[in-house]
């Protein structure tokens, strides 16, 4: 399972550095706005790369803290829950 929880971390996080990257390159760039990530993939990919992250971040803080695999896998579902909540109340506001 720890593999599990790693690779949905590590693909929650290059997700995360591609869309930051997109955005800046969206917002800088003259004639580049068909590369803003909210166009491009549409308004629920940042709760699903925030669940990714949650989910990696839980399982994985659960299972190196020696929880068993059944404890840990609610820990990632829980993290991934708790993430996806607080980027849906405290994320950037979605344009007009």
């Amino acid at each position: 399972m720890t593999a599990v929880y790693a690779i949905a971390l590590t693909v929650g996080l290059f997700a995360l550095v591609a869309w930051i990257a997109m955005s800046a390159v969206a917002a800088s760039v003259d004639g580049w706005d068909r590369f803003d990530p909210r166009s491009v993939v549409g308004d629920l990919a940042p709760l699903i790369i925030a669940g990714l992250i949650g989910l990696g971040m839980g399982g994985l803080s659960a299972t190196f803290a020696g929880w068993g695999s059944g404890p840990a896998a609610i820990a990632a579902i829980v993290g991934a829950g708790g993430l996806v909540a607080v980027s849906s109340l405290l994320g950037a506001p979605k344009p007009q």
